[in-house]
């Protein structure tokens, strides 16, 4: 039997995200486009989010949260999207894990999380490792 992640996300919108790493990559598939420093991820793309996570009996989650609400989003809705699609097409890309932990470490700071520090060793520490 196959397990499956459940995908808890699925972009309305094209998102598009800057950052000095992505400088000099051109890369460009259907679900993610990299050009002059430029992110973007296509609409429809689907994620789920910071992981792990398990459901109890269907009554509660328990697992790395995703954040309070912040305009009718997770607050790391936009951190977790850019970092699984970085770490989906990790074997097309010329990223290490270091620098995809990086990428992930200064969103997490863009957007305030208090978190930022434990989030960031976990993923280095759980993440893929198979860069």
């Amino acid at each position: 039997m196959i397990k499956r992640h459940k995908l808890l996300y699925c972009l309305p919108k094209p998102y598009r995200f800057r950052h000095s790493l992505l400088a000099g990559v051109q890369f460009k598939n259907q679900w993610l486009t990299i050009k002059n420093g430029t992110l973007t991820i296509a609409t429809h793309y689907a994620w789920d989010g910071c992981t792990p996570k398990y459901t109890i009996l269907g009554l509660f989650t328990i697992g790395i949260p995703d954040g309070t609400l912040r305009n009718g989003l997770p607050w790391l809705y936009h951190p977790s999207l850019v970092h699984d699609v970085l770490c989906q097409f990790r074997h097309q890309l010329p990223f290490t894990q270091q620098q995809v932990t990086q990428i992930f470490n200064d969103h997490l700071h863009a957007v305030n999380w208090p978190l930022t520090t434990l989030y960031t060793t976990a993923v280095t520490l759980l993440g893929p490792q198979d860069f």
